[in-house]
């Protein structure tokens, strides 16, 4: 038994505690958004520049071929020309360098691309080795020569500004290119990386070539340049990305702020409605994802607090209902208790007692009457929808009055007709007769109680609107010249357990405050509504001061 308290207490705040709370890691998860969308950002760039700068090398590289092979074509047009020359002359010395020559070999360097330098040596003897062509005006540092006649090899490059001729190995590998007049890349031992064309000349295989060492160089350069650049850009673009995507996401943090905020109150211990905090109206804005995520946030706050508010009201409602009702049965019952002791003592007229006895209990009974009434009404059952012609009725109601109040005037306002006039066929609705009965009662008995003696009290029913298609609406009227209903009643004068006095002594009237409510779900569960006027005095000129209830009921069609 001890352990049940402990229980209790676990599961309350089990029951306030957030049940869809979400796990640590996708919250962390979701606060990285802006470093993974940074990241993305910085990938994408990346991405973009890495193909362009593939495409800048490729296109350089092409470029750079597309010079040297022009250049080899070149070469090979005048080493055909002078094959003969290179393999039986031997080479004479080289003329002193003049202006002229400077410039030929200027051209010549513009010809063969950015792998050109300056002219080997020119003091070799004519005995030396390579050919012919490699060591007039006009050769370059890489340049390539290969000519073969029959079984006799003549080749050379030149290196480091001389000509050095090719080995054994170097020749064979070059002589098995294909000689189709088109360029060949091929990496010779000890030489390095060339560009070869290879020509025929009657039985002669030419074959000139260029290195590529200042082209590879010239692109590792350009590759290299580029890619700092890019880094560059990159970082750059990865900061004010960042720095970017961090502004655009603070109005969806202002979000999840004000939807933590409601989320940590107790709206379940709150006897109160607090107003919610909402999101800023400059953010929630629909237009983009955020306005759009803050204006529904928004949105759904006024719903929850209104619908809050409505079961605050309802709840304090329900309170006073409570308590009024619990006085309204006990004073009865302490009358009856009362008069029972004393009968019982001998203390008190028997027949003074018993009348006594008798009049609280039949107050209590209607009490509780009208309590299972207001409780069926409100739970939904429908009345009874048989054809009910209201002029007798509020002949009746105004019969019971005279009774009841005859320090009262009452008059009956009825529409006129005669033997042929059928308007009395339009005062026909249908409803359940009793409580047709019981609104006018309620009605009749509030103007009595309410007002003081010689007031001017009216009962009439009036047919409104209707014609030959439409059946239109029958008017329950109830109309006094009293005191009017004062400002601060007018708002809950359905309400229930509402009296002019506000206290629970009625002095002796007999009003509980029920009657108007009854009359109002009276109303609305036949298909119709109460509307009530009222002046008090001072508001109008003398005289035109009152109240007049009107309860609108559709009218029975033909």
């Amino acid at each position: 038994m001890t352990s049940s308290a402990p229980q209790a207490s676990n599961t309350e705040s089990q029951a306030r505690a957030p049940k869809h709370s979400a796990p640590q890691t996708k919250r962390k998860r979701s606060r990285l958004l802006t470093v993974r969308l940074s990241r993305f950002l910085a990938a994408a760039v990346a991405l973009a520049l890495v193909t362009m700068l593939a495409a800048s090398a490729l296109a350089m590289h092409s470029w750079m071929t597309s010079k040297i092979d022009s250049s080899l074509e070149s070469m090979l047009s005048r080493l055909e020309k002078n094959a003969e020359l290179s393999l039986q002359q031997p080479v004479p010395p080289p003329p002193p360098p003049t202006a002229g020559s400077q410039d030929d070999q200027d051209d010549h360097d513009d010809d063969h691309g950015p792998s050109q330098s300056n002219s080997p040596s020119s003091s070799a003897s004519p005995g030396e080795h390579g050919p012919r062509g490699l060591r007039g005006p006009g050769s370059s540092e890489g340049q390539l020569q290969l000519i073969k006649d029959d079984d006799e090899i003549v080749s050379g490059v030149v290196k480091q500004f001389d000509v050095v001729e090719l080995d054994t190995a170097a020749q064979q590998q070059i002589l098995s290119l294909r000689c189709d007049g088109h360029g060949h890349n091929v990496s010779l031992t000890n030489f390095g990386s060339f560009r070869i064309m290879c020509g025929q000349s009657d039985s002669r295989t030419l074959v000139v070539g260029l290195s590529l060492a200042a082209n590879n160089s010239t692109l590792i350069m350009l590759v290299a340049l580029e890619s700092v650049i890019a880094l560059v850009v990159i970082a750059g673009a990865t900061f004010i990305g960042r720095k970017w995507i961090r502004r655009e996401m603070l109005p969806l943090g202002e979000v999840a702020a004000t939807a933590r905020s409601i989320g940590t109150k107790d709206l379940i211990a709150t006897p109160t409605v607090e107003d919610f905090q909402r999101v800023d109206y400059s953010i929630a804005q629909p237009g983009d994802e955020v306005g759009d995520v803050g204006y529904a946030l928004n949105t759904m706050i006024d719903n929850v607090e209104t619908a809050l508010q409505a079961r605050a009201e309802s709840e304090q409602r329900l309170r006073q209902f409570v308590a009024d009702a619990s006085h309204e049965l006990r004073t009865p019952l302490a009358s009856i208790q009362g008069y029972t002791q004393l009968l019982q003592k001998g203390s008190a007229d028997e027949e003074l007692a018993l009348a006594r006895i008798a009049s609280e209990s039949a107050r209590m009974s209607g009490l509780v009457e009208d309590l299972l009434l207001l409780a069926r009404l409100d739970a939904g059952r429908e009345l009874a929808s048989d054809p009910v012609d209201l002029i007798p009725l509020a002949i009746d109601a105004v019969s019971d009055a005279h009774a009841a109040g005859p320090d009262h005037e009452w008059v009956l306002d009825l529409p006129q007709f005669d033997d042929e006039d059928e308007d009395c066929v339009s005062c026909t609705i249908a409803g359940d007769e009793s409580a047709l009965r019981q609104v006018f009662a309620n009605l009749v008995n509030n103007a009595r109680i309410h007002t003081p003696a010689g007031t001017r009290v009216k009962v009439g029913v009036q047919v409104i609107g209707g014609g030959a298609s439409a059946p239109g609406f029958v008017r329950m009227s109830v109309a006094d010249d009293g005191p009017g209903i004062p400002p601060e009643l007018r708002a809950t004068v359905f309400d229930r357990f509402v009296r002019g006095d506000t206290s629970r002594s009625r002095q002796g009237k007999g009003s509980s405050g029920l009657g108007l409510s009854i009359v109002s779900s009276i109303a609305e569960a036949l298909g119709g509504r109460v509307d009530v006027d009222t002046v008090c005095e001072g508001e109008a000129k003398p005289g035109e001061h009152g109240t007049t209830f009107s309860v609108i009921l559709p009218a029975l069609g033909e």
